[in-house]
């Protein structure tokens, strides 16, 4: 997991090409102008959705893990906090689903370390973090983010 401001998202661009490109697009783009939907910018390979939704309690947001994708997740608007915690062979709660690249854990929140993110600010999931989005912190808020879904 890495997270930071957006300024600093430049310096991630070595990881890999593709992250290259992801940080190269968000760097350009307006996201306050793009309707909420999702949005290929290189076939499967790299894609985004602009979400809009209300933030829950924590017992409500399953935390996941995927094994294809990597996710730059970057808040637009609002405010969220994420859970966090590295994979250390837990097991899931659903099977594998290919079609998302997701499978559920069941985690209690007090194994979870939680980050708040608001606007202008971005967290990194690779495929070998759990993680839980869409968090409130003391009340539920409507948020804008871009998710992205980079293949590294």
């Amino acid at each position: 997991m890495i997270t930071s401001t957006i300024r600093n998202l430049s310096l991630y661009r070595n990881i890999h090409p593709n992250l290259a490109k992801a940080i190269d697009y968000i760097l350009s783009t307006n996201f306050e102008e793009i309707t909420p939907g999702k949005y290929e910018i290189e076939s499967d390979e790299i894609f985004y959705m602009v979400n809009e939704y209300s933030t829950k309690p924590a017992s409500e947001c399953e935390p996941e893990k995927h094994r294809i994708y990597t996710d730059i997740q970057f808040m637009i608007r609002g405010v969220e906090k994420f859970g966090y915690t590295a994979f250390t062979n837990q097991q899931p709660s659903t099977d594998f689903l290919p079609d998302n690249d997701v499978a559920f854990y069941n985690i209690p929140t007090d194994k979870i370390n939680y980050i708040t993110l608001p606007p202008g600010e971005f967290i990194i999931f690779f495929p070998t973090d759990i993680h839980q989005p869409e968090v409130f912190i003391d009340a539920p808020m409507t948020v804008r983010k871009a998710v992205f879904k980079i293949k590294l």
